[in-house]
């Protein structure tokens, strides 16, 4: 799981790889079908309507200008592009637009989102954790980059015994709740090694060799954005 991200399939679709975009198609499907129910005022199908079309079409043109330094979310940046694009059609095409006014006239919204919950809620929802999971574990990593750590030396440096686990655990919640100590890993991007000797009365080999995890679960335990990443781990 730690290997799938979204800007993972965003950047290999941007770079023209054709099995990312598919992925990232299908897995949005359910999202593209409700956004534009939700433009059109009424429920679409695949099979019958050109406006699906003309929003697919801007789901890959929002998967081709998605910058990752932006605040907007993937799926966020997505809608406006389809509603953007949705709207330039009908303005085109004003024969479509009178039917779409006559249909907002007749049709309630809140028929129309019944309809489009019965079909897509759950697998949307779906969708959009795994989106939120995915951005989550891509913060992780950028945190963990910082102190030169990667996913790959947690699963290698995680203590196999319980109770090492557990005084592992102790130091980390001591960096944790002492701003002082926490300032220091943040400051200098290292433990303050001396310290915890004297506060733990672990010893400095044992510190250094947990380093890593140390480290780590400090990140977990401060870091209000990552708490969802709590269940995957032994932090209670």
């Amino acid at each position: 799981m730690f290997n799938f991200t979204l800007k993972g399939l965003i950047q290999r679709a941007k770079n023209g790889e054709e099995k990312a975009r598919e992925e990232l198609i299908r897995n949005h499907r359910d999202y593209i079908i409700k956004v534009s129910s939700r433009i059109c005022k009424r429920y679409l199908c695949w099979e019958n309507d050109d406006e699906l079309s003309i929003a697919l079409l801007a789901f890959n043109e929002a998967i081709d200008c998605y910058e990752f330094n932006q605040r907007a979310s993937f799926s966020s940046f997505a809608y406006t592009v389809i509603h953007h694009r949705l709207t330039d059609y009908f303005r085109k095409n004003p024969a479509k637009y009178e039917m779409l006014l006559a249909e907002e006239q007749g049709c309630s919204e809140d028929r129309i989102f019944s309809i489009l919950e019965q079909k897509s809620h759950h697998s949307y929802q779906d969708r959009i954790k795994q989106e939120n999971m995915a951005e989550t574990i891509e913060l992780y990593q950028q945190q963990l980059r910082s102190y030169d750590i990667t996913l790959e030396d947690l699963v290698r440096c995680s203590p196999r015994h319980r109770d090492t686990r557990e005084k592992l655990m102790q130091v980390a919640m001591t960096v944790a709740h002492d701003p002082d100590l926490l300032g220091f890993l943040k400051n200098y991007s290292k433990l303050p090694a001396k310290i915890l000797v004297e506060r733990t009365g672990l010893s400095n080999r044992v510190l250094e060799k947990g380093r890593k995890y140390i480290i780590a679960t400090v990140i977990l335990l401060t870091d209000p954005n990552l708490s969802v990443l709590k269940r995957f781990t032994k932090i209670n």
